[in-house]
């Protein structure tokens, strides 16, 4: 599963009007940055959160399509879009930090659970497998829809 750093709260629809299902943008700059390198191994049909300025986590999401957008800024390079589909829901929003401490999450950009400067993007792997979700289904856990490959920077304490 990978998390997705949206503390500024973009708003996709209003930036990209004539693109739908856009859950998170990143710049070929920020893509450079050492501290969003898990970005290379993002793939369709990984599981993608994406945390916005509450801080919390409550959608998941299918990722369908990773899309360059062909422009050229001068500083920040080609723009890049990740589409999802809805797949779960946390039965109940919750505060990330508190849930990356209850996992055991560690990750060496996600300091305290909680994000650091410049970072956007990051592989946690299968360390959320045990969280419960609500899908079309019924509760699940997230293993069952996840099948993110184990990242090099996250692990269990």
């Amino acid at each position: 599963m990978y998390i997705f750093n949206n503390i500024h709260d973009r708003d996709y629809k209003s930036e990209y009007p004539e693109e739908t299902k856009v859950i998170f943008d990143i710049s070929e700059k920020q893509i450079g940055n050492a501290k969003n390198s898990d970005w290379s191994s993002l793939t369709s049909g990984d599981i993608a959160c994406v945390v916005t300025s509450s801080r919390k986590i409550s959608t998941f999401f299918k990722v369908t399509e990773i899309k360059g957008l062909g422009d050229s800024h001068p500083t920040d390079g080609e723009t890049f879009i990740l589409r999802g589909e809805v797949v779960a829901k946390l039965p109940k929003e919750d505060d990330m930090q508190k849930i990356l401490t209850k996992f055991k999450v560690q990750h060496k950009y996600l300091p305290k659970n909680q994000f650091s400067i410049g970072f956007n993007v990051a592989n946690l792997g299968r360390l959320l497998d045990g969280l419960g979700v609500k899908t079309r289904e019924g509760l699940q856990l997230l293993s069952t829809l996840d099948n993110t490959p184990e990242p090099s920077d996250a692990k269990v304490l």
